[in-house]
């Protein structure tokens, strides 16, 4: 039996980035169209597939003897992610396979990464961001139903734009805490988030509300390194901020 480690994952931000996506995705698809038995396979799909993905990296980082406790993961989320991937396609249709080229580009680096032992790289966790927050158009970019608004883009932008930010965030107070350059290009970054949220509000693609959630992120992206912070500290904020991002994004 492989360890608890190899089954689900440990971080906040992890379960968050999951999660979050998700909701937003559904909440997106159900103001359009209405929500099918599909929906809910494709979710679990990529939840179980996170699994499955997961337990792919343990397996090519691990050194030979170590590798085999991680097969029985392996093996239980892949078959698990296959068969509702399957239920998937029966229930939606063929449409969905026009995602596997785009899944492939962003996952398969992402466990050459793995196997290289260079899973922990910035750009490693960038594309694994970018392949949870796809998850968003995967639900609302459904043939029949119109196309989504400059306002859904935005959002899903931003969604996207946020988790990425995580990455930057966390890597500046824990990997590269030492690194004062690695602090300054997370300021930056969430400085810049920070602005394009305010152009969006400009141009009505969001509501005012989210000017409150392009405060926070520069203002935690600076405060955070310099302030005194344990891992649990760093990822119960991380909840909060996902939290507030998703009741703008369903409710705002």
């Amino acid at each position: 039996m492989a360890k608890s480690s190899s089954w689900v994952p440990r971080q906040h931000g992890a379960w968050a980035m999951l999660l979050v996506p998700s909701i937003v995705g559904v909440a997106l698809a159900s103001r359009v169209r209405p929500l099918g038995w599909a929906d809910l396979t494709l979710c679990l799909t990529w939840l179980v597939g996170y699994f499955a993905f997961s337990a792919a990296v343990l397996v090519l980082k691990s050194t030979p003897k170590r590798r085999g406790r991680h097969y029985s993961a392996l093996a239980t989320y892949g078959v698990a992610a296959a068969a509702l991937g399957v239920a998937t396609l029966i229930l939606r249709g063929p449409t969905l396979l026009w995602w596997v080229p785009v899944y492939a580009l962003l996952l398969g680096p992402a466990l050459w990464w793995a196997a290289t032992r260079r899973e922990r790289s910035l750009a490693s966790g960038v594309t694994t961001v970018l392949a949870s927050c796809g998850l968003m158009a995967v639900l609302r970019l459904v043939p029949g139903a119109p196309q989504p608004t400059a306002s859904e883009w935005a959002l899903m932008a931003i969604v996207t734009l946020y988790f990425v930010g995580t990455v930057l965030h966390v890597k500046a107070l824990i990997r590269e805490r030492n690194d004062p350059t690695s602090a300054r290009r997370s300021v930056a970054y969430h400085a810049t988030v920070a602005a394009l949220i305010v152009a969006a509000i400009a141009v009505g693609w969001l509501g005012w509300p989210w000017i409150l959630f392009a405060v926070a992120l520069p203002a935690r992206a600076w405060w955070m390194p310099r302030a005194p912070r344990r891992p649990m500290q760093i990822g119960l904020l991380e909840v909060a901020l996902s939290v507030a991002l998703l009741a703008l994004a369903v409710w705002a």
